[in-house]
């Protein structure tokens, strides 16, 4: 049995048995000794010489005898006190190791007792655990893993290694366990879990599929660079010994393949199905940023040139930017959005963002109430506000931008964030393309240009909420709610205040707000296309923009933006129209004023209206519905909406949805037939309106 298997009391034997052998090998050496003595004593009596000068022999024997006895006598006195003290010695030796030994004894039984207890103790202690102990632990071992994985992340940009995060956290249970998982979005899952080494059935977090990263193989896709002037370029050269030829290869499909910058950026952009921006660097062949975990990317575009130093990365649905020649971020991750699009709404896919000036942008906070929306500017490069984000609605009009502070008053900013027209003004209500600014001047309603020249007065008038303000015949049209008058039917009166540049002159005029209020048409061809537009009843058509004579003639891009024949911008095409089509609610939604955000998110969704159709969608209808206490719905789409005034899309779309929102007051709780709605499915060229109705 080795030392490690015996027992203490074992042990203890084994070194009695030791002590007992030393002392019997002392008494045998004492006796040895004694016979020692004796050998020597005779042997000096027979050395005394035989005779002495002046003695007889028989004196001389009995006088050395004397003498013999007594040196015989001191050497046993002394040989026995030299014994005494050694055995003295050796029993002090004795008790000193006994002492030892019995110590050494103690020591060892009261470890063996403690660690008996402390097991016993842990044990308890585990098995007093109840369940809901257990998974509060869990639970608590798992948020403490994700959350200095998040701190680190946010300092370091990169996720740590679950052995890395265990050390970093100080938790009062040993908490072991066998399956763990961090996941790109920061989330973990621990399963298989130990609380003080005692097995528990409680786990951490859900488990995810681990994403593959795409494999990026050689020489599918070249790029060229002139080895004289370090241009790049996707088109094959017809002298290929001037440039030097970079492969690589994009896993799935996709579609655009476009340089960031034809000399000073080696990174390719590149779109894939659901219009999401890929970027990958065509020197080294890797995705830009590699080894972050980002859900997007966005490339920032100026006078139709990508910046290609920095770039916008969303990180757990909020954005940042990033210098992408040195890797390192500027802007922390803080915004909902990016630059949204200003231009009362979007258009569909954003595939880059539009600065404002080179190296500013506007930026947005929501919290996914959209109804509770800030917006500021941004100096991206050097992560510098030029306006806080304090301004509860901002459009772009022309070079300038128009703001709604949380007061409810507005302001004309410049892309820097200087303000025009400050405190000069009681109310500031809308600007058109940055040339017609309607105002309050004490109480007189007046046209003004940018620079505060007075184009138009309107004397006294009194009105409601504006609802909105558009270009009109090269003009400006600002529709309010009538506060004074109701027309039949519910249908609230609305006033149109509109400015004729040709004429100077302005006028006011009553007209229904129960027509088809901003229908609004977007295009998405699959490549840009010159696209026109036609009705089968133009007559009823009334407020358009860009101004419909006939036909909408436009170029169409991917992402839907659209240009004129003068280059001229445009989100969407957008028209009124009189209201020739009413519904007779035999179907449709019961909608309170408190439901109404729900609603329209989820309906909208199971219409198959896209993320940026959607806000628009609700920033425009929320306030319409929410002015009633309780509303009756219903939903015109496609083949009903075709019936009353079709469109005609050359070339023909692939898809088209079209959808009115049917909305009016009631009273009192109505019981109606829930309408059925069928999903809108996309493919190729697409083309979606939207607009709606007010009863």
């Amino acid at each position: 049995m080795s030392d490690k298997e015996k027992s203490p009391i074992e042990k203890i034997d084994e070194q009695i048995e030791s002590i007992r052998n030393i002392e019997l090998e002392e008494e045998k050496e004492e006796k040895e000794e004694e016979k020692e003595n004796e050998t020597k004593k005779i042997d000096s009596i027979d050395d005394i010489e035989d005779t002495k000068e002046g003695l007889t022999i028989n004196e001389i024997d009995i006088k050395e005898q004397k003498e013999d006895t007594k040196i015989i006598e001191k050497q046993e006195k002394d040989s026995n006190k030299e014994k005494n003290k050694i055995k003295t010695n050796n029993k002090k030796k004795k008790i000193i190791i006994l002492v030892i030994i019995l110590l050494i004894i103690l020591i060892i039984i009261l470890c063996v007792i403690m660690n008996h207890n402390k097991t016993i103790k842990t044990k308890s202690k585990t098995k007093e655990l109840t369940k809901e102990k257990q998974e509060k632990i869990i639970n608590g071992y798992g948020d403490a893993l994700k959350g200095i994985i998040a701190v680190y992340y946010d300092k370091q940009n990169v996720l740590l290694e679950f052995e890395d995060a265990e050390k970093l956290i100080d938790y009062k249970y040993k908490v072991e366990c066998k399956e763990h998982e961090i996941y790109e979005d920061g989330n973990i899952y621990l399963n298989k879990c130990q609380i003080d080494n005692k097995k528990t059935s409680y786990s951490y977090g859900k488990k995810q599929e681990k994403k593959e990263t795409p494999i990026i193989n050689e020489d599918d896709i070249k790029v060229y660079v002139s080895k004289e002037n370090g241009k790049a370029t996707l088109k094959e050269p017809s002298k290929k010994d001037d440039y030097e030829t970079y492969g690589f290869n994009i896993e799935g499909a996709y579609q655009n393949l476009t340089l960031l910058s034809e000399k000073d950026s080696p990174f390719v952009l590149y779109y894939d199905n659901e219009y999401l921006v890929h970027m990958i660097n065509f020197k080294t062949k890797e995705k830009v940023l590699d080894g972050l975990n980002y859900q997007a990317i966005l490339p920032i575009q100026y006078d139709d040139k990508y910046d290609s130093s920095f770039i916008a990365i969303q990180v757990n649905d909020k954005w940042g930017i990033y210098n992408i020649k040195t890797n390192e971020r500027v802007v922390s991750h803080k915004y909902d959005n990016i630059s949204p699009r200003l231009y009362m709404g979007t258009s569909g896919p954003v595939t880059c963002i539009n600065a404002l000036e080179d190296g500013v942008i506007a930026v947005e906070n929501h919290n996914y109430d959209y109804s509770k929306a800030n917006y500021g500017i941004l100096n991206y490069r050097d992560n510098k506000e030029l306006l806080p984000l304090d301004y509860k609605t901002m459009l772009h009009s022309g070079k300038y931008l128009w703001t709604i502070d949380e007061f409810g008053d507005g302001h004309i900013f410049d892309h820097y964030g200087e303000e025009l027209l400050k405190d000069k003004y009681d109310k500031i209500y809308w600007a058109v393309d940055g040339k017609y600014i309607l105002v309050q001047d004490n109480t007189e309603l007046k046209i003004i240009s940018i620079k505060g020249k007075e184009l138009y007065n309107y004397k006294e008038v009194e009105l409601g909420s504006i609802n909105y303000g558009l270009s009109y015949n090269d003009g400006a049209l600002f529709q309010f709610d009538n506060p004074k008058k109701e027309v039949d039917d519910n249908e609230t009166e609305c006033l149109e205040v509109i400015y004729d540049p040709s004429s100077n002159k302005g006028k006011i005029k009553s007209s229904s707000c129960g027509g088809i209020a901003k229908p609004i048409l977007y295009l998405y061809p699959q490549k840009t296309t010159n696209v026109k537009v036609t009705f089968s009843h133009p007559e009823y058509l009334e407020t358009t923009y860009p101004k419909f004579i006939g036909e909408w003639n436009v170029k169409a891009c991917k992402n839907g933006d659209l240009y004129d024949k003068d280059g001229k911008y445009y989100y969407g095409l957008y028209w009124d129209e009189k209201q020739v089509h009413k519904t007779d609610f035999k179907e449709g939604f019961y909608v309170e004023k408190h439901e109404a955000i729900d609603f329209l998110e989820e309906k909208l969704d199971m219409i198959g209206l896209n993320k940026k159709e959607k806000n628009e969608f609700i920033m425009y209808w929320l306030p319409i519905i929410e002015k009633n206490e309780k509303n009756l719905i219903y939903f015109e789409l496609t083949e009903e909406r075709e019936k009353v005034n079709k469109i005609n899309i050359t070339p023909n779309p692939d898809s088209l949805l079209r959808v009115v929102i049917h909305v009016k007051k009631v009273e009192e709780k109505v019981n109606i037939k829930e309408e059925k709605l069928t999903r809108f499915k996309r493919k190729g060229f697409t083309a979606v309106e939207w607009g709606g109705t007010n009863y």
